[in-house]
């Protein structure tokens, strides 16, 4: 039976030192950095700026630690460059949060709109961890709408809004907004050295081959609905049939 939790009221980053939060940002995109300062002040958090790295321009060839091989061979087709900046981003973000010593590192992706309780659940989600006898899980997925395969393990309650803790056997899709311990970020630093798969997918195999992955329902960080900036430039070929090997589609039933 998952167990009852009641969420503190806002307490903000000063309250939170056991907390490193992360914002991956464009150098290009200042309006969304913008966008989302102001969200975040709201809840009185303060983050650290990450700039994030801006490959769709690049030749994929040339990035150091892209494994194309890999990438035809387990996602069926070629990453486009922009796949694989954001890819580095996030790893770029998880070496700042390990190098932080926090305990837990909240990485956001730049067009976040959270709830207005957001920060509230995310400080029930430490405390409620910190409570308990073992460190069982990696990373919680807070922006994840579509949910499927998981079993409730706690329920927080804030001003008669509720929000569910689940066990995510079958890890979702997106990265808007991760929570991840300190132990399984550098779990997945030391595991990953070559990229071939996207890192919402990445993030997808690992943790539903561990079971270490959770959820939250409802999403505490939707988006803005800001257009994408990992896919290649106007003109070029959509991302979902660049590079495609024959057997695409066979593989991804595969994955999935």
């Amino acid at each position: 039976m998952a167990r009852r939790v009641r969420a503190a009221g806002c307490l903000g980053l000063g309250a939170m030192p056991d907390l490193a939060v992360f914002l991956i940002n464009l150098d290009d995109a200042p309006s969304r950095l913008k966008a989302a300062q102001v969200a975040l002040s709201v809840q009185n958090t303060q983050f650290e700026r990450v700039p994030g790295v801006d490959g769709r321009a690049f030749d994929p060839a040339t990035i150091p630690g892209y494994d194309a091989d890999g990438a035809r061979r387990y996602f069926g087709r070629d990453l486009n460059g922009g796949e694989i900046g954001a890819f580095q981003s996030h790893l770029r973000a998880l070496e700042r949060f390990v190098a932080s010593g926090a305990a837990y590192g909240l990485i956001l992706e730049d067009d976040i709109d959270p709830d207005a309780g957001a920060m509230d659940f995310v400080r029930a989600i430490i405390d409620w961890q910190r409570g308990r006898f073992a460190q069982d899980w990696h990373v919680a997925n807070l922006g994840a709408k579509r949910q499927k395969i998981t079993t409730d393990v706690a329920v927080f309650e804030r001003g008669g809004t509720e929000a569910v803790l689940r066990r995510a056997h079958y890890f979702p899709m997106l990265a808007t907004a991760l929570l991840w311990t300190r132990q399984g970020a550098q779990a997945f630093l030391d595991q990953h050295a070559a990229i071939d798969c996207p890192w919402d997918n990445a993030l997808r195999r690992w943790l539903t081959a561990n079971d270490a992955g959770l959820v939250v329902s409802p999403c505490l960080f939707g988006t803005t609905g800001a257009s994408s900036q990992i896919d290649p430039a106007k003109g070029t070929a959509l991302r979902s049939r660049e590079g495609r090997v024959r057997t695409y589609r066979l593989r991804r039933m595969r994955r999935q």
